[in-house]
């Protein structure tokens, strides 16, 4: 991940320090959504709309910058990177619930899955054998 850095300096005294860029989305089965991490967002480029890509075997699925007329193209909103409360969430039932029943996960839980930045694409990929349950 060329270009992107992070400090632990002087400042971030009595905050919690930032080592590591964390590239998290959270798939909520019950609500039909997926919620994405500041730091996909911040990598990418702070883009106005992203895209969800899903690979042909549901087994993997891509964030990447777009349009807003891409299909599953979905408008962040204006003060995501400014509002600490803010959150990024997508619904979407059908991606949501296929995405978990062809990877055998059920639609009434919640998941974790951890991404990779790709430089070369400007997209962060999350591998579906990387998903984690929340108990």
């Amino acid at each position: 991940m060329n270009g992107i850095k992070t400090s632990n300096n002087s400042e971030s005294q009595g905050k919690k320090a930032k080592n590591k860029v964390r590239l998290n989305v959270s798939i909520y089965g019950r609500e039909s959504a997926l919620y994405i991490g500041k730091d996909v967002m911040r990598v990418l480029g702070a883009p106005k709309d992203v895209c969800l890509k899903v690979s042909p075997r549901m087994d993997s699925f891509v964030i990447m910058p777009c349009d807003e007329y891409n299909v599953l193209s979905f408008h962040v909103p204006d003060d995501f990177m400014l509002n600490s409360h803010r959150m990024m969430r997508v619904r979407s039932k059908s991606f949501v619930t296929g995405l978990l029943a062809m990877n055998d996960l059920e639609t009434g839980h919640t998941y974790k899955i951890s991404g990779t930045y790709s430089e070369k694409n400007n997209a962060v990929i999350f591998n579906m054998s990387d998903i984690r349950r929340y108990r």
